[in-house]
């Protein structure tokens, strides 16, 4: 068989069949070392993390990878990550903010989603000083283009959002779920603000001072597709039926307090 073929049978294969396929020979071994086939690296709960595992990352150079609750070093995420200029998504949950700050870095500005979803030691100020690095002689944040950032769990507090809108005004999708701080304030503040006209994706779930009245402010949002809701207690079932319906856009709820579009596959798009 010829190479393309063979990469066409590769491609149907999950990446621990091909990391297999890999060991057979070393014409294999190249070839199913082609980034095409890595477009995603799961690196979660992994450990210990040698230096040969991310050689073999930059290898595949792939355009996501998930180090949540790994056991990398910051030493290794400052060498990781500036060699992978694909990068869109990386997720950190679980890490402590050490290793959260090689996002410092001078070459991640290209990075599109961001998770930070269960931090315990990240504050208002770790995250302020994380999204406020100018990203050249522009002096503007670099992260000025992500379309994704969740924060569920992480020890914020309301006055968070304010950050989050001056340095991330291109927001598409935002968590802030599982966080007693959240209130109505920070639903203001997002319809205050230019985020309105890019947020699709906002939760609150597990948000225990997020009322009714948030729902009525998010009308504002013009291209919203999901609202979550859900273990809300000050969030009525009525009042997200009452959305739904005059809402602009076609929308349902499920799960009691979820709000979405009824094409959509809601566990596809929880994650």
């Amino acid at each position: 068989l010829t190479r393309e073929i063979w990469r066409r049978i590769f491609r149907y294969l999950l990446p621990g069949s091909l990391v297999q396929c890999m060991k057979c020979c070393k014409v294999w071994l190249d070839w199913i070392s082609d980034p095409i086939f890595w477009p995603s690296i799961n690196l979660s709960r992994y450990g210990p993390i040698f230096p040969d595992t991310l050689k073999s990352v930059v290898l595949r150079q792939p355009g996501e990878i998930d180090l949540s609750y790994c056991t990398i070093t910051r030493k290794q995420c400052d060498w990781l990550l500036p060699r992978l200029p694909n990068l869109k998504t990386i997720r950190l949950s679980g890490l402590p903010m050490n290793i959260i700050g090689s996002l410092n870095g001078p070459l991640v500005a290209n990075l599109r989603h961001i998770d930070l979803r269960w931090v315990d030691d990240l504050n208002d100020w770790g995250l302020r000083d994380l999204l406020s690095v100018s990203s050249g002689r522009d002096h503007k944040p670099r992260f000025r283009d992500l379309q994704g950032l969740q924060l569920s769990g992480c020890p914020l507090s309301d006055d968070v959002i304010n950050n989050i809108i001056r340095y991330c005004p291109n927001l598409k999708h935002l968590d802030l779920s599982y966080n007693s701080n959240m209130n109505d304030r920070v639903v203001e503040a997002i319809c205050a603000s230019d985020l309105i006209y890019s947020l699709t994706k906002i939760d609150f779930s597990g948000c225990p001072h997020v009322t009714d009245k948030s729902l009525l402010m998010m009308k504002k949002c013009y291209d919203l597709t999901w609202l979550d809701f859900r273990s809300c207690r000050e969030v009525t079932r009525g009042a997200c039926v009452r959305f739904a319906h005059s809402f602009k856009k076609e929308l349902i709820i499920t799960e009691d307090k979820l709000i979405h579009p009824p094409t959509v596959d809601v566990y596809l798009q929880a994650s």
